[in-house]
């Protein structure tokens, strides 16, 4: 299998469309949402892409939607909407794309990284604990659109410099 990871472009995304499990309607309130996130450069939107489908989904806030501790400019992002298609489950792609997508948003340095998990969700939680999720920071509560209360958990890198700096400070 030849697994793309990359980020795409507004005008790709209805090709996520096979991936949104509710009803055509919700879909069409979701894209808009999203369509005027792109236009106003809030979002990003990271996909798998398999034989030219889209098969997992990740999508990355550079400014906060429900709490203030999602995100803050050029430092902290919210990783939001990650969705794998159930047949793709299981095989690592998902934490693929994470690492993926936390590679090249350190490469543009930012240093905190935050997701919201369903607290019953173990499975997920899990996995984001095995990336470095492991502060929780700050509780949240659904929308029409994600229905669910989670905790937000964040992932932190040491800022360029910043043992340096504590090296020469003790």
């Amino acid at each position: 299998m030849n697994d793309i990871f990359r980020k795409i472009e507004k005008d790709e995304f209805d090709r996520l469309h096979d991936l949104f499990p509710d009803n055509e309607q919700m879909w069409l309130k979701y894209r808009d949402k999203r369509w005027k996130e792109f236009d106003q450069k809030e979002i990003d939107v990271y996909v798998i892409e398999q034989n030219h489908d889209f098969i997992g989904e990740l999508s990355v806030h550079y400014k906060s939607r429900d709490l203030a501790s999602e995100a803050v400019p050029n430092q902290r992002v919210y990783l939001h909407t990650f969705r794998l298609d159930k047949k793709h489950q299981g095989l690592g792609l998902g934490q693929k794309l994470i690492q993926f997508v936390l590679s090249d948003l350190e490469r543009q340095g930012y240093t905190e990284f935050t997701v919201g998990v369903d607290e019953d969700n173990k499975r997920a939680k899990h996995i984001y604990w095995k990336l470095g999720f492991t502060e929780a920071i700050d509780k949240g509560y659904g929308d029409e659109l994600d229905p669910s209360d989670y905790t937000l958990y964040m992932r932190s890198i040491p800022k360029p410099g910043s043992e340096q700096r504590k090296r020469r400070q003790g």
